[in-house]
């Protein structure tokens, strides 16, 4: 049952996306009758290439391509669509996946629109406003987390390395191993010069 209502609900939002841009009906319409799997375990959807370059639900077709990601990168791919798809792993038909990757890719959900019709035009700036905002702290919030907890682990507590302490200790091991090499060279003609 789950299954069936993240097919109709993905087969939704992604025929509403489609309807307003006819080259991505285009690029699909190649691939026409061919289905696609698309896994964010524990959800799959699987959907098929309609007639019109819309998508249907594909009830039990082999897939042609299956697509997976991670289900931590859904709500992401609702802001920045190209965001998700770094963590993205395609098998099958490679042309088709290809293709697939593209369109979804580069379709523009707009958000804003979409919830217009159920809370208002101002409401739904208003809250997508808040959602992208909320997303950026997030993300700044992390990336502020991830230096200071290296800065941490490497000049504070050492349990790392720094690089420009792994880098001079290299440069160390290659000055010695030079005078090893060279100690050994004179040895070799001392040892010549003695004989």
């Amino acid at each position: 049952m789950l299954e069936r209502l993240a097919n109709s609900a993905v087969v939704s939002v992604l025929n509403r996306l489609l309807v307003r841009e006819d080259w991505a009906r285009e690029k699909l319409a190649p691939f026409i009758g061919r289905a696609a799997r698309f896994e964010a375990h524990p959800l799959v959807v699987v959907l098929l290439i309609a007639p019109d370059g819309m998508v249907t639900a594909a009830d039990g077709r082999e897939p042609a391509v299956t697509i997976s990601v991670t289900l931590s990168s859904l709500p992401q791919a609702l802001v920045d669509p190209q965001a998700a798809m770094k963590d993205v792993r395609l098998s099958g038909d490679a042309e088709f996946a290809q293709a697939l990757a593209f369109v979804l890719q580069n379709l523009r959900p707009e958000p804003e629109e979409e919830l217009s019709r159920f809370i208002g035009d101002a409401a739904a700036m208003r809250l997508v406003g808040v959602m992208r905002a909320s997303a950026s702290q997030w993300k700044q919030m992390a990336q502020s987390m991830l230096q200071s907890t290296a800065h941490y682990a490497v000049h504070e507590d050492p349990m790392i390395v720094g690089r420009s302490d792994l880098e001079a200790f290299g440069s160390e091991v290659n000055g010695v191993r030079d005078a090893v090499a060279r100690v050994e060279k004179r040895i070799e003609l001392l040892a010549r010069r003695s004989q």
